[in-house]
């Protein structure tokens, strides 16, 4: 979750087809002055891929913490920021070979990928799971997040730093961090997790303020982009004009958000495990068909519903305005996927370097991997600064769009953009390559994690069609890209919901939210602030 990164572009001296041109050619010189140049592209990246900057921001706070300091008082986040975009957009310059990932679909439909690091002595555990901030039901705004924060306590204390867990907008995520000496009570954790263990009442009392607080602090920050996919899902889904993302979490009961994990959580064909670290594959595969292969559930995926394309005006229990611009999109197995793919990361490029939009909004992102039951969509999200208009936001949002259209654009840039989506898809970088170069604060286990906590993701997501989707990333060129844009990405073909407080609605988290949000902000709920790699 992104705190207070303040984006800044340096003048260029030369312009950046010419950097990218060099930089493809492998002059590091010229690889380095893009980092330099776009360093701050890295929170548009790790949003899209992890959701929160979690990967990298929050397992450095704790880190930072320890040695007394805050995020905003050094330059921890700054560093690992630029580690980020240097896997990001330079990993052709650190990869050894391609990987060998090990995996295998168990009885149960189950798939378990292992990322092996040889000598390691760090070991994640993540698994991916279809339940989603956009496929909760009408009036449940929320409701998977619940979820995911009782699924952790039904094994885990909460002032323990061993497991963490993510809702996103298209999935979420429950993390176990280790070590090669206690890799299998951390399976056994993920076991239980997908077993279904009852929930309990004072967890729930317990739980809901921190659920709530999380919104609270994004609120604060101007990064309210994945509730805001949770409000848009309200409106375009269920046709709903007040999404009460606090509210609902607050009405719900202990049977029904059991009953709501029981029937959307564990969908066995959608379930992804993904370890990563130094426990060899086929001692982790062995494990995990003890563990995981017997699991079972009757969970079904959430079916589609009428939805509502349509402008929306509407409000939520958020101190907080933001912008939702989504346009239906081809599935991945299309060619036009990759291209929007390209399209999102060329944007998020524009928007980080718009200094005018960026005194109206917080974050603006730009995406392509918003799902719901109904399919896929490219969205573009921003979080309005006090006193900014919609329409003004709007305006320099299309833009962009426009620019992304047009003839004069860079192919240098689209396909370098492309080339490096795809070998994220197919490469991980070999830590090997970074010893002795790591920033302050990031250990080899973080790295590590990010690196495997990226892979399961887009196993999850793509599935099998991960391998060709790479082959389309890496052939895709500007022209593509335009074509695409122009297919998919027209005015007449976008839904615009913007969201605001509702009235009062200020004066009710004054009285009612301040204490858990002053807890949050401190990073005392246990579930959020976690440690890996020691």
């Amino acid at each position: 979750m992104i705190t207070n990164v303040a984006p800044t572009m340096q003048a260029a001296t030369v312009n950046d087809a010419q950097l990218v041109a060099a930089s493809l050619a492998g002059d590091r010189q010229a690889f380095g002055q893009i980092v330099e140049r776009y360093q701050n592209l890295v929170c548009s990246i790790a949003y899209n891929a992890t959701g929160s900057l979690v990967a990298l921001l929050v397992l450095g706070w704790r880190q930072l913490k320890k040695a007394g300091k805050r995020t905003g008082q050094s330059n921890g986040p700054t560093t690992i920021l630029l580690l980020s975009t240097v896997i990001g957009l330079g990993s052709q310059h650190a990869f050894a070979k391609p990987p060998a990932p090990e995996s295998v679909t168990l009885t149960n439909g189950i798939r378990v990928v292992g990322v092996y690091f040889s000598g390691s002595t760090n070991v994640a555990i993540f698994t991916y799971l279809p339940m989603s901030l956009t496929s909760d039901g009408p009036k449940q705004s929320q409701w998977a997040h619940l979820v995911e924060h009782l699924v952790i306590r039904s094994t885990v204390p909460a002032d323990s730093p061993i497991a963490n867990a993510e809702t996103l907008p298209d999935h979420m995520r429950l993390d176990f961090y280790g070590s090669t000496n206690n890799w299998r009570d951390g399976l056994e954790h993920h076991a239980k997790w997908l077993s279904g263990l009852p929930f309990a009442q004072s967890n729930l009392d317990a739980e809901r303020p921190k659920v709530n607080a999380e919104c609270d602090f994004t609120a604060k920050n101007f990064a309210t982009h994945k509730f805001a996919m949770a409000a848009w899902a309200q409106g375009y889904r269920h046709n709903q004009n007040h999404a009460a993302l606090k509210g609902d979490i607050l009405k719900a009961t202990l049977g029904e958000i059991q009953k709501c994990r029981d029937e959307r959580l564990v969908v066995l064909s959608n379930v992804v495990v993904c370890a990563v670290g130094g426990v060899e594959p086929a001692q982790l595969l062995a494990a995990c068909r003890e563990k995981l292969g017997t699991i079972k559930s009757s969970a079904n995926p959430v079916l589609p519903v009428k939805t509502h394309a349509q402008n929306r005006e509407m409000t939520w229990d958020l101190d907080a305005r933001h912008l939702v611009l989504t346009w239906a999109m081809p599935s991945v197995e299309k060619d036009d996927y990759a291209a929007l793919l390209v399209a999102a990361q060329w944007l998020n490029l524009r928007f980080f370097g718009d200094e005018d939009l960026k005194k109206l909004t917080g974050m603006t992102l730009a995406g392509a991997d918003l799902s719901a039951p109904e399919g896929n969509f490219f969205f573009v999200s921003a979080s309005l600064r006090p006193g900014a208009a919609f329409k003004e936001a709007r305006g320099l949002i299309d833009r962009h769009l426009e620019r992304l259209g047009s003839e004069k654009e860079s192919p240098a840039m689209m396909s370098m953009i492309g080339k490096q989506l795809s070998e994220q898809l197919t490469q991980w970088i070999d830590p090997d390559s970074l010893k002795g170069r790591l920033p302050p604060g990031m250990t080899p286990g973080m790295l590590e994690m990010n690196i495997g906590l990226q892979w399961g993701m887009n196993e999850f997501r793509y599935g099998l069609q991960k391998a060709a989707l790479a082959q389309r990333l890496a052939a895709t060129d500007a022209h593509k890209v335009r074509q695409s844009a122009r297919n998919h990405l027209a005015g007449d073909k976008c839904t615009m919901i913007t969201i605001q407080p509702a009235q009062n609605i200020r004066s009710h988290l004054i009285n009612t939210g301040a204490r858990a949000s002053a807890r949050f902000n401190a990073g005392e709920s246990g579930d959020f602030w976690p440690v890996f790699g020691n």
